[in-house]
């Protein structure tokens, strides 16, 4: 086994091990006995691998550290004379230990005076300390008057925790307030704001990579005479309908969103021209096979129709560049008799 004098050399620092003894020990109530303290000093610098394993292993079952457990633990990986002779060895080097921590608290604490004062006095005793027990009532001493200080601190703990947790609710609140200021309300799609997100954001990796990108618009056909004949109501059940189905008729990364009014946009990343006009024509057939019923009724008020046009990003395109090409092969479509669909390669035609 390693010698303590020369863990500094091979590990960390003395008193860096001993900040990790300390709570260990504090955690499960073990007394500042030499014995204890070697145990847990050991099982900090990892040293003995079956000390280690078996103390993992009730750490793990969270069976309390009784004395007969420490004791039988000492017994089994500590006890012969060797490394009872090591708990002299390691007496000097654990007075230096708690001197050390001592120090720390003094210049790192903003205590109280009195606090502060009773800190000094422990340098004294930690110095005429003759053997490991006595250094054992010294830090019995310490610990005591750190609960101490600690108790009467420990409301301004809480009400941090309790500020924590309110800031971590709060992040989620507006993470969801974010979230839904970017949904349309009515079609569950993604809004305008959203769109216009989503579109910079294609826009500059196809500056910076030159990924391609698609633009179907759609618009609902005579959507302002069926608005007048059968009311907002059933027009904004109309608009609901459409939501829903571009939403299933599109995948993946494609990003479905209402543009505004009856008219809808989706972006259709790494998606050449051709295949989104294959999307566009499979969203239109879906849609036109909806039928309108009032339920009440049962009265069919006949099928939704919608014209799309199609735009792909291309070299020396602005973002409204690309949207205003779908935009007019969209009303290409709807002069050509509506329920179809128009790309850009028909407006050059």
């Amino acid at each position: 086994m390693r010698s303590v004098q020369n863990l500094d050399d091979e590990l960390e620092t003395v008193t860096a091990v001993a900040k990790r003894v300390l709570p260990k020990m504090a955690q499960w109530k073990i007394p500042m006995t030499p014995e204890n303290y070697h145990l847990w000093f050991e099982y900090s610098i990892g040293s003995n691998e079956g000390l280690t394993s078996d103390i993992n292993e009730l750490i793990a079952s969270r069976k309390p550290f009784t004395s007969e457990i420490n004791k039988k633990l000492y017994d089994e990986y500590l006890g012969d004379e060797h490394n009872r002779a090591l708990v002299e060895q390691i007496q000097k080097e654990t007075q230096k230990i708690f001197r050390r921590i001592v120090n720390d608290i003094l210049i790192t604490n903003e205590s109280t005076s009195e606090y502060n004062h009773k800190l000094k006095q422990y340098f004294q005793k930690l110095d005429a300390a003759k053997t490991l027990s006595d250094v054992q009532y010294v830090v019995k001493d310490i610990i005591s008057d750190t609960h101490q200080m600690a108790e009467s601190t420990g409301h301004l703990q809480d009400r941090l925790e309790e500020a924590t947790t309110q800031a971590e609710s709060l992040r989620q609140q507006l993470k969801q307030t974010e979230r839904e200021a970017l949904i349309d309300a009515l079609t569950g799609l993604h809004n305008r704001k959203a769109f216009d997100r989503k579109a910079k954001d294609l826009y500059d990796a196809f500056q910076k990579n030159g990924t391609c990108f698609s633009v179907i618009m759609l618009d609902i056909d005579s959507f302002k005479s069926f608005n007048d004949k059968y009311g907002h109501k059933t027009g904004d059940e109309a608009l609901e309908i459409v939501g829903a189905m571009l939403h299933d008729n599109t995948k993946g990364r494609d990003f479905p969103a209402r543009y505004g009014g009856e008219e809808f946009v989706v972006l259709l990343p790494t998606t050449t021209l051709s295949n989104a006009c294959v999307v566009a024509e499979q969203i239109r057939k879906n849609i036109s096979a909806k039928t309108l019923k009032i339920i009440k009724t049962g009265e069919s008020l006949g099928n939704i129709t919608v014209s799309l046009g199609v735009s792909e990003i291309n070299s020396g395109d602005t973002m409204d560049s690309v949207i205003e090409r779908a935009d007019k092969a969209l009303y290409l479509a709807k002069e050509s008799g509506r329920d179809n669909v128009k790309s850009e390669r028909d407006l050059q035609s």
